[in-house]
């Protein structure tokens, strides 16, 4: 059944096209669909006030569903409100995912709190900590450099397509210890809910690999849970959900982050002059970046207890939807927030969130915009011939944002 997802390296390749594919027919779809830019609507409400009595519908889309079929939600727009709610675990419990992300993948890791939580971060904790994803920079750095040269070796392509969905998907897969050859794009796909599974073939693969403990790599993520013997985590099958956020988590933001990255690197020209002249600010034009255009815009949370927020009493079983990218523009914490500007003061931004569920990536994250940054200079800088052209509309969407389309045109010789 496993050999279902077996491949050459060019069938790997076609896979990961495939499943891009199918994110980009989603994405689109989404996005004709709810319209706009949405910086402006979330502008318009913090001036109006921190915290928002809403309906779900409203917030992921901007506008209600047909009277009866709304779900109440608070929506909170403010950085200093945004950081209190996702800070405090036990009034905001990640139990709100339940209802969400719970029904595609299973129960995870996502939607549990306090020491159920951390006994999944602390298992996997070694692997992502910023000594661990060190060791992968050379990894990373030669898969930029190799996709950037074959976007070159081509006359140009789409970057978005063809180096940073590619490159954050390998990355999460390499991480996760699935064995060379694997249908990666099928599993990311599948673990997602953009590809279908009616016979349960895939799945079924996926059991049998998760009960062949010898099949991932030694050290990685999942042989770290499978060796965990921990009940509270369980084995084998049992982990299965885990597997499916991580290939979500661990591709769906950072490929946005990557794709935003570039194209922040190639239409600002003061950012190449930067590093240019002070390699030093790398970190700070991702993390700038990170701040101005945050992959993912919410958060949930269920309040499990009546609490008052910003002047607002939440009920208990109230869902809080924390809105990660108006927080980040906030402008009593950023002067001109609105703004791309990697020499404004460094402040930490909540698009790695904080408290007990900080981005357990953020350091892989780190380190592929700081390779594939440094990549991208070295390469316009040297490789790409005058006269090149990007076409692109820029960062779009309302629940995850970037550009959509990086087609970068080289000159014909």
């Amino acid at each position: 059944m496993a050999g279902l997802l077996d491949a050459s390296p060019e069938g790997v390749e076609q896979d990961i096209t495939q499943a891009y594919a199918l994110v980009r027919a989603f994405d689109d779809g989404v996005t004709l669909a709810q319209g706009g830019d949405p910086h402006a609507e979330f502008a318009a409400l913090r001036r109006q006030g921190d915290v928002h009595r809403s309906t779900l519908e409203r917030v992921l889309t901007g506008a209600d569903g047909a009277e009866g079929t709304t779900t109440p939600a608070w929506h909170v727009v403010s950085f200093t409100a945004a950081e209190q709610v996702v800070r405090d675990e036990d009034t905001y419990s990640s139990s709100a995912y339940d209802d969400s992300m719970g029904r595609v993948i299973g129960r995870s890791f996502l939607q549990m709190d306090h020491q159920e939580h951390r006994t999944w971060r602390n298992v996997l904790h070694g692997d992502f900590s910023r000594q661990t994803v060190l060791e992968h920079r050379r990894a990373v750095r030669s898969a930029v450099a190799s996709r950037l040269s074959a976007v070159v070796a081509r006359g140009g392509g789409d970057l978005v397509a063809e180096v940073a969905f590619p490159v954050a998907l390998t990355t999460i897969a390499r991480l996760a210890g699935l064995p060379r050859g694997t249908r990666v794009g099928t599993l990311y796909t599948w673990a997602v809910g953009l590809r279908g599974d009616p016979d349960g073939q895939v799945t079924s693969a996926v059991r049998e690999l998760l009960d062949t403990p010898s099949a991932w790599t030694p050290g990685s993520l999942i042989d770290l849970l499978l060796r965990a013997k921990d009940p509270a985590i369980g084995a084998g099958p049992h982990l299965l959900p885990a597997l499916r956020l991580l290939l979500s988590t661990g591709t769906e933001p950072p490929f946005r982050s990557l794709a935003t990255l570039m194209y922040a690197a190639l239409t600002d020209p003061s950012v190449p002059a930067l590093l240019r002249t002070d390699p030093s600010l790398v970190p700070a034009v991702f993390q700038e970046c990170w701040r101005w255009e945050p992959p993912l815009t919410w958060v949930f949370r269920r309040c499990t207890t009546e609490t008052e927020l910003a002047g607002q009493r939440i009920g208990r079983g109230e869902l809080v939807c924390v809105n990660l990218a108006s927080a980040n523009r906030d402008d009593t914490r950023w002067s001109r927030a609105h703004l791309f500007d990697v020499r404004r003061e460094p402040l930490p931004s909540l698009a790695m969130g904080t408290g007990p569920h900080t981005c357990l990536g953020r350091h892989l994250a780190a380190v592929e915009a700081q390779e594939l940054l440094s990549e991208l200079r070295d390469a316009a800088g040297s490789a790409w011939p005058a006269g090149w052209t990007l076409q692109t509309d820029g960062p779009a969407g309302r629940g995850f944002r970037s550009p959509g389309r990086l087609v970068l045109r080289l000159p014909t010789p």
